[in-house]
């Protein structure tokens, strides 16, 4: 068994990570409870006109993470005694799509 926090995650389009959607994080102008977010990526290095690293798609492939791992755990589990893996091939689908930033 894993030791992180549970999934789903979700990104905020400012490079953060959180573990509950960012429209449910905020009240009365803070964040819920003191939230804070399980990740923040930054832009990274600057120098000779580069932008540094692609902070939203980092942040889309780390808030991923839970459900690419859950799908993996589930095709080796399958691997040897299933039948079908067409449960595990649509979880891996709509983990990529979220990874992706397309679902």
């Amino acid at each position: 068994m894993s030791k992180h926090t549970p999934g789903p995650w979700f990104h905020d389009g400012n490079g953060n990570v959180w573990r509950r959607d960012p429209k449910d994080l905020y009240q009365n102008g803070g964040t819920v409870a003191g939230d804070k977010s399980l990740a923040t990526i930054h832009k990274g290095w600057h120098h000779d006109g580069a932008e540094g690293y692609p902070v939203e798609a980092n942040a889309r492939l780390i808030a991923a993470a839970p459900e690419l791992l859950e799908t993996l755990e589930g095709f080796v589990a399958c691997w040897d005694t299933c039948a079908s893996p067409v449960e595990f091939a649509e979880k891996a689908r709509a983990a990529i799509a979220k990874a992706r930033g397309e679902a």
